[in-house]
């Protein structure tokens, strides 16, 4: 099998993503530029950020919520209409 067509770990994903995040950081403070810096407030895009996760999350569990709440009505429905084919095999119960 070629190397191009291996699965990645998800170990190895990280370190990835570690890396092209932290070479241009090192090499940004390695360059020690005589620009300023933006006038970024961080607490806000902290803040931000939080709430939009927050907010993902709970959409996100309310779909799962929502999804489950459905599956378990047509379980009832397909016991309900068995029940109604077969009441023989309930009768014993």
């Amino acid at each position: 099998m070629a190397q191009g067509q291996k699965p990645v770990c998800e170990v190895c994903m990280r370190i990835r993503w570690f890396m092209a995040i932290a070479i241009p950081l090192v090499v940004l403070i390695g360059a020690q530029s005589e620009m300023p810096l933006p006038n970024i407030s961080l607490h806000d895009i902290a803040a931000n950020g939080i709430l939009l996760g927050l907010v993902t999350i709970f959409a996100w569990r309310y779909y799962e919520y929502q999804r489950d709440k459905k599956a378990l009505a047509r379980l009832l429905e397909q016991k309900t209409q068995y029940d109604e084919d077969f009441p023989e095999d309930t009768q014993g119960r």
